[in-house]
């Protein structure tokens, strides 16, 4: 392949389609119920990034919703399948579902306006690690992410900032929330329920390399608001300074959000 474009592309349970073509039975438990897991790997350069990472985030998920373990190995080569011959950016989904399937798509990147602006949005749905089963896990029903993104965007916000019933700072329906305050990197812990992004992984091991302390805890919404920078990231999007959170402007100056992103871009391409 060459250029920009991406093959739309996609492999159920072993057999290839094209992406537009692919299917899946209704009565398949991940269509009618949403009963499984999913990944979205970036792909940079024509590598996926972190892919063992993802895999294995894949079967835990699958593991505490007390479903079938997936076959990583069988996974792994859909992945290579799907990936044969590209060499540009794109993004790769794997899906697990409670029937058995197995399905990995391949397309190119979304483009879509980075979320500057956030809007506070409470998330029930989101519970401490040990309270229960599935706190943590990426399922693939997304419903209460969806609709809290499409709330925020409503009372005039780019997308949501989740917020637990106790009233602290959790993350984004599709992203990793942080922020630096007084030369420290603040994220929320893993221990609220909060999916454990895999690209908010890499900001922290970034940080880390570029000498910035970095905190893992409980704060609430009062605590981003006075923060130097607020940032967001995801798999396929960049570390990305906020502006505004429900309304309360932030810092314009943003120089470890920078130096953030541009770390994590370069390890994205094997740089």
């Amino acid at each position: 392949m060459s250029g920009n474009s991406v093959l739309r592309r996609a492999r159920v349970d072993g057999r290839d389609a094209a992406l537009d073509a692919a299917t899946v039975g209704v009565l398949d438990d991940g269509f009618a119920r949403g009963d499984g897991a999913f990944e979205t790997v970036g792909v940079w350069d024509g590598a996926p990034f972190r892919l063992l990472d993802h895999l294995q985030r894949l079967a835990a998920s699958m593991d505490a919703a007390s479903l079938p373990a997936p076959d990583l190995d069988a996974l792994r080569a859909d992945v290579e399948a799907v990936l044969d011959d590209v060499s540009v950016d794109a993004v790769v989904r794997v899906y697990a579902t409670g029937s058995g399937t197995r399905v990995v798509t391949l397309e190119a990147q979304p483009e879509r306006e980075a979320p500057r602006r956030l809007i506070s949005q409470p998330a029930p749905w989101i519970r401490p690690l040990g309270t229960w089963a599935l706190a943590g896990v990426k399922s693939m029903s997304y419903l209460p992410n969806m609709a809290a993104g499409r709330a925020a965007q409503a009372a005039g916000g780019d997308d949501a900032l989740l917020v637990t019933l106790e009233g602290f700072v959790a993350e984004g329906p599709t992203f990793a929330v942080c922020w630096m305050r007084d030369g420290t990197l603040h994220a929320p812990a893993v221990e609220l329920g909060v999916v454990d992004s895999i690209s908010r992984r890499s900001v922290i091991e970034a940080a880390q390399d570029l000498g910035v302390e970095v905190v893992a805890g409980r704060w609430g919404l009062e605590a981003a608001l006075a923060a130097d920078e607020v940032l967001v990231s995801s798999a396929v999007r960049p570390v990305i300074a906020l502006t505004a959170i429900d309304g309360h402007r932030l810092p314009e100056a943003t120089p470890t959000a920078d130096q953030l992103a541009d770390v994590v871009q370069q390890r994205r391409r094997g740089r």
